[in-house]
């Protein structure tokens, strides 16, 4: 597949240089712009990011266990993005998806824990979430169009969930 950043090969040394040299450094700043970079590499790469899910969701979800809490929450908005652009092609992946945002949602931070009021821009209303909501909402939104998600392979995993 062709694309303006040039051939397969070249996504994928772009994304994996993204993932392992900055998404996984052991600087914070270098973390927050490996996950930018990855989020916006896959809002580029549109419709067709679903090809290198293998490469953009392992380095971000393993930023939703960093000791920084910033890079936490950019972690969250990078899965965010790429929820968005693989659309039910993310759901392959789904139960690393969950686990991560279960690991969210017990976080002590109050950066990524607490509630916030954000307004949803089309339709001019508030919500109350907190900052994996919208990741959650997404995926369930993703789930509801989906006609191929099959929740039996899911459940096995509930049971690890509570440790």
């Amino acid at each position: 597949m062709e694309s303006p950043l040039g051939g397969r090969q070249d996504i994928e040394n772009i994304l994996t240089i993204l993932g392992n040299d900055y998404a996984l450094s052991s600087q914070a700043n270098l973390r927050k712009g490996g996950l930018i970079g990855m989020a916006a590499a896959a809002l580029g790469l549109g419709g067709n990011a679903w090809r290198w899910l293998n490469l953009l969701l392992p380095p971000i979800l393993n930023c939703f266990m960093d000791q920084d809490s910033r890079v936490r929450y950019y972690a969250c908005e990078a899965l965010y993005n790429v929820a968005k652009v693989t659309k039910t092609r993310i759901l392959n992946h789904f139960n690393q998806v969950f686990q991560g945002l279960c690991q969210l949602c017990a976080d002590t931070d109050q950066v990524i824990a607490s509630s916030s009021f954000m307004s949803d821009p089309l339709s001019g209303r508030q919500e109350r979430i907190t900052a994996s909501g919208p990741v959650a909402q997404g995926l369930a939104d993703i789930i509801a169009e989906s006609t191929t998600w099959n929740i039996s392979e899911f459940i096995p995993v509930l049971p690890d969930l509570r440790a």
